[in-house]
């Protein structure tokens, strides 16, 4: 990632980095939106140390039974449920300010307008002092925001998709204004990627957004 951003590919070293000195205590990770599980099980094989743990949550019923149904799932070290990031309720078995990490990769930007500061909020208040959420989303003008066609739009910059789920796509300055009131910006960057498939002769620009939100540890 651009301006020294932790990617998927960096994120057991930032684990490993950060784990406590003290042998009994846990170093804790939610990844919020985890899908079948592709970022949570590359990170439990890569840092085998007993003292991660990692939450694994997703608004669908389907990708948690998927991620619960692995080989690789162990709850000894991952707890997977189902959590809409935008609920007015915390998860029961997460401890508020017990997270020091946070994943929202492709996630936010699902949420309707009107959710955005709950969502903040609930960040906000399952990280622990001086914890750091990792973000990383749709920028303006990406090509699927560019390939959608006028009927998908629902409002300025929201769309949705043929499956009935939503997309938004933010700017910097939207992400500034959103997380700034309650996080440190520590990053807030744009990764612009040139895709090309050279069977079908097609150039693809990506513009993604890629951030990283400190609660103060004052907090």
């Amino acid at each position: 990632m651009p301006g020294g951003a932790v990617s998927e590919a960096g994120m057991p070293t930032a684990v490993q980095s950060g784990l406590p000195t003290a042998s009994d205590a846990r170093f804790r990770i939610m990844e919020v939106g985890c899908g079948a599980g592709n970022a949570v099980f590359p990170l439990l094989a890569d840092v085998m140390d007993p003292r991660l743990f990692v939450y694994a949550c997703d608004y669908s019923k389907v990708a948690v039974d998927v991620v619960k149904a692995s080989a690789e799932y162990n709850q000894h070290r991952c707890a997977a449920f189902v959590w809409d990031l935008s609920s007015t309720e915390l998860p029961p078995d997460v401890e508020p300010g017990s997270i020091d990490i946070m994943l929202m990769i492709f996630v936010f930007s699902a949420l309707h307008p009107s959710q955005w500061a709950q969502a903040v909020e609930n960040a906000y208040r399952l990280l622990k002092p001086g914890g750091l959420l990792l973000f990383r989303d749709y920028g303006r003008n990406d090509l699927a925001q560019l390939r959608f066609k006028k009927s998908r739009l629902l409002e300025e910059n929201l769309y949705i998709r043929g499956d009935g789920t939503r997309v938004y796509f933010f700017t910097n300055d939207e992400l500034a204004e959103i997380f700034g009131a309650k996080f440190a910006i520590e990053q807030n960057a744009i990764d612009r990627r040139l895709l090309v498939n050279r069977k079908r002769e097609l150039k693809m620009y990506r513009v993604w957004l890629q951030a990283k939100f400190r609660k103060p540890i004052s907090a």
